[in-house]
């Protein structure tokens, strides 16, 4: 189940908040979680979304309303989650005092073996406590080891979520395609597909923000419509959307300040910027 929550902000709040703020997010959500969650209850969320401008790494709202879009594949844990937001008058996200103004669940599309996808947060492909020594490396998305990544860790964490070894053996077509004309425009124009996040122990990893489209089994589709792409969904990395053919396949942050100093460009050996 995929809910989103439309704040307004008080007036007594500030209207900033880092460029970078899952870690903020994931300090205002966890006291909103059912700590009995077992592990096969995965979850994620978006970047705080509303009309605002980037400067030296920070984000101003300009409007008293913003929202958010909270995803888990266990439907009891994501309703419940937002039910105890919405008890609160007042929620602290960061520096922001926000009130819980709407609630609304968003219908599943219709799952296929070929679905366009946009970023509403950043998907990670190295798992950095794991391998400290690649945890800046950037990956090449027209490359096969940037889909092979993904699929690992897909199927993982679909095995942890509870599909048996035989549902997995099903899903073994999996290829990410980066979209290609985003990508050249990418180059051409100096921007930057990927960045550098650091997750909640503080360790470099490196997050993607680029269209593509996913050819996988509908139950795989579904799998990371609702619990994200790539590694940290808990840390509220890998939201995605669905592409609606009508709008132009554009990522959340491709505008960002080309001055933040996080920000890597898309170069063949992934050195920083």
């Amino acid at each position: 189940m995929r809910i989103k929550i439309t704040f307004g902000k008080t007036f007594k709040s500030v209207n900033t908040m880092p460029l970078h703020h899952q870690m903020v997010l994931n300090k205002s959500l966890i006291p909103f979680m059912d700590r009995r969650r077992d592990n096969k209850t995965l979850y994620t969320y978006s970047s705080m979304k509303g009309s605002s401008n980037v400067m030296n790494g920070i984000i101003t709202f300009h409007s008293d309303k913003m929202s958010l879009i909270v995803s888990s594949n266990n439907d009891h844990f994501v309703k419940s989650m937002v039910d105890r937001i919405f008890q609160k008058h007042v929620v602290k996200i960061g520096k922001m005092l926000m009130m819980p103004k709407l609630q609304q669940v968003i219908s599943n599309p219709e799952f296929k073996e070929e679905m366009k996808y946009v970023c509403l947060a950043p998907f990670v492909l190295i798992d950095s406590g794991k391998e400290p020594e690649r945890a800046e490396t950037i990956i090449d998305p027209n490359t096969q080891e940037f889909s092979d990544l993904l699929f690992n860790s897909t199927m993982e964490r679909m095995h942890k979520a509870g599909f048996t070894e035989d549902e997995l053996k099903e899903f073994q077509t999996f290829e990410v395609i980066g979209d290609q004309e985003y990508l050249k425009k990418t180059v051409e124009n100096n921007k930057r597909f990927a960045r550098f996040y650091r997750n909640l122990d503080r360790q470099t990893i490196v997050g993607y923000l680029l269209p593509f489209t996913l050819h996988a089994h509908p139950k795989v589709q579904q799998f990371i419509f609702e619990t994200g792409l790539g590694l940290y969904g808990l840390e509220g990395y890998g939201m995605i959307d669905i592409v609606h053919e009508q709008h132009a396949p554009l990522p959340l942050q491709n505008s960002l300040n080309e001055d933040d100093s996080t920000s890597v460009s898309p170069t063949a050996d992934g050195v920083r910027s």
